[in-house]
């Protein structure tokens, strides 16, 4: 890690161009953070709000398994006019999108064979957006939603000191062995969820009380997989898949967020 960093800081220093000089925010304000690897793009612009004080918090957002549609860029604005900044990252690299399960399954297949390659690359969007003036370093979050709940979650197994992460309907189990969690957890799932039943929130649980985490549960009545997105019934529908909306689950999950977010 430390031989890419002097790297990370040029792109950030070039890409942001003016961040530097900046001495007031203005509405346009929008930074740039980007860096390379394996041959692709992996880029993210930090999105402030409005009403822009000197230091604010930063939500880093992770996108579902389709990639970063423009659902989680919804989600960006909702935290930008609740007053924080955020960062919709790509994994995926490149700003790949996908619109079949199937073409899905393969972009995320290899992050849950190995749960480092999130987590490298969440640390690198993290350390390129605590460079900006406006950033408050000691407070990032992490959320996700399914696929990006997952690799939220696994950030906080990896030992990160963020001040929080918060899982959307993620699925709640995985392959690496955490050595200790310093940061808050809030896991939002619903209980008629098929991807994440019973025995796998019951065996988080477990993992987290072994680990002595500060670690909160949600669990939403009649709500199943993706059921904040809005397009997520169209797309169960289409692919037969066990996928729907709730609104109810959707509205209450996000007062769950706020409140977490101002602890």
């Amino acid at each position: 890690m430390k031989s890419i960093i002097p790297a990370l800081l040029l792109t950030l220093i070039v890409s942001c161009g003016h961040t530097k000089k900046a001495k007031k925010p203005t509405d346009n304000y929008s930074p740039k953070v980007t860096f390379t690897e394996e041959g692709k793009t992996f880029e993210a612009n930090v999105s402030m709000p409005k009403d822009m004080k000197d230091k604010v918090p930063l939500v880093v957002i992770v996108h579902e398994w389709w990639g970063r549609t423009p659902y989680i860029q919804d989600r960006s604005v909702m935290l930008n006019t609740a007053g924080y900044a955020t960062l919709p990252v790509d994994l995926f690299g490149n700003g790949q999108t996908v619109e079949t399960p199937t073409e899905a399954q393969g972009l995320a297949t290899p992050f849950y064979k190995n749960p480092e390659l999130g987590i490298a690359r969440l640390n690198k969007y993290i350390q390129l957006a605590k460079l900006d003036p406006h950033v408050d370093a000691s407070k990032i979050y992490v959320i996700g939603y399914c696929f990006g709940g997952t690799q939220a979650l696994n950030l906080a197994r990896s030992g990160s000191d963020i001040a929080g992460v918060v899982s959307f309907h993620g699925g709640l189990e995985t392959s690496m062995k955490s050595q200790g969690i310093k940061t808050r957890i809030l896991a939002i799932n619903g209980l008629a969820d098929p991807f994440v039943p019973a025995k796998q929130r019951t065996d988080f649980k477990k993992e987290m009380k072994a680990l002595k985490a500060d670690y909160k549960v949600v669990n939403y009545k009649g709500a199943t997989h993706a059921f904040t997105n809005p397009m997520a019934t169209e797309i169960g529908k289409k692919y037969n898949i066990r996928v729907a909306y709730n609104k109810a689950a959707d509205e209450g999950s996000w007062k769950d967020l706020m409140e977490f977010l101002k602890k």
